[in-house]
């Protein structure tokens, strides 16, 4: 497949490369809940070839708590990932894990930024069950607040991995009470996506990323893409997903170039520069 690739290169905000055991659980759950196969295996060099061969030159890997007590594995093996694979063509940038059940989830954060090099947070309220507003994260809001460190939200519930509107009005609270935090609505809230541009257009911290949603691209169109292109991050959901990386890619080549530049790599690039 022929795809224009954005001068640059592709960042990709949305990866996952788990570790053992629990990428192995997690292929399971998909197999078990959703029809039909996957388009990558379960590989970290395999996947990290795929999205090279796309394009793609720098790489956010998401992991995710799923109950308290494993996040601080989970960033550790981040920030091993990372080192282990710092020679390939695919810069990895570490994600961190955390749950509001951890004690002290904020020092958890921090500690994961600090001494771990980690960058990016992710909270996935389905498979963690909770809400992005419960009051056990408010120390970890004021602290990504006061350093800007991006966070990924998946804040549907649903086991296909859809969103719906009413899901997002947690978020919509944190982002007006925490103006600093870049928050990254995973899947652009799919197939809600325009409760999710509602919220972007509402508030100046909050952005949605292009991910699609194991079995089809979320529904942005280009009129959206381009009109919200400063507020737009590329992501890709390997490996669990169907959907080809190349035929997201080829999803830019409708939008100007200052748009397609914007959403390929220099909106991701801008939220990591910004971070202190």
């Amino acid at each position: 497949m022929l795809v224009l690739c954005p001068a640059g290169g592709i960042v990709d905000c949305h990866v996952h490369l788990l570790p053992g055991r629990l990428g192995e659980a997690v292929r399971e759950f998909f197999d078990a809940h959703i029809e039909g196969k996957l388009a990558y295996p379960n590989d970290h060099g395999v996947v990290l070839d795929c999205l090279a061969q796309a394009g793609v030159v720098q790489a956010w890997h998401l992991p995710y708590a799923h109950k308290p007590g494993v996040a601080a594995d989970l960033n550790r093996a981040s920030a091993e990932l990372v080192h282990r694979w710092s020679d390939h063509a695919v810069s990895l940038v570490g994600g961190i894990a955390v749950h509001p059940g951890d004690d002290a989830p904020a020092d958890l954060v921090e500690e994961a930024l600090d001494e771990l090099g980690l960058r990016v947070v992710k909270l996935h309220c389905s498979v963690g069950d909770f809400e992005v507003d419960d009051p056990r994260l408010e120390p970890l809001w004021r602290l990504v607040d006061r350093r800007a460190v991006p966070v990924v939200v998946h804040a549907g519930h649903d086991v296909s991995g859809e969103t719906r509107g009413v899901e997002l009005a947690p978020l919509d609270r944190v982002a007006q009470r925490f103006p600093g935090v870049p928050l990254v609505i995973a899947h652009a809230a799919h197939p809600d996506t325009a409760a999710a541009v509602a919220l972007v257009e509402r508030h100046d911290n909050v952005y949605v990323d292009l991910t699609p949603r194991v079995v089809d691209q979320v529904a942005l169109s280009a009129e959206v893409l381009e009109r919200c292109h400063s507020r737009v991050l590329f992501g890709s959901d390997l490996p669990n997903t169907q959907v080809l990386v190349e035929d997201n890619v080829s999803r830019l080549e409708a939008l100007s170039p200052q748009a397609r530049t914007a959403i390929a790599s220099g909106n991701a690039h801008r939220l990591l520069a910004a971070q202190h």
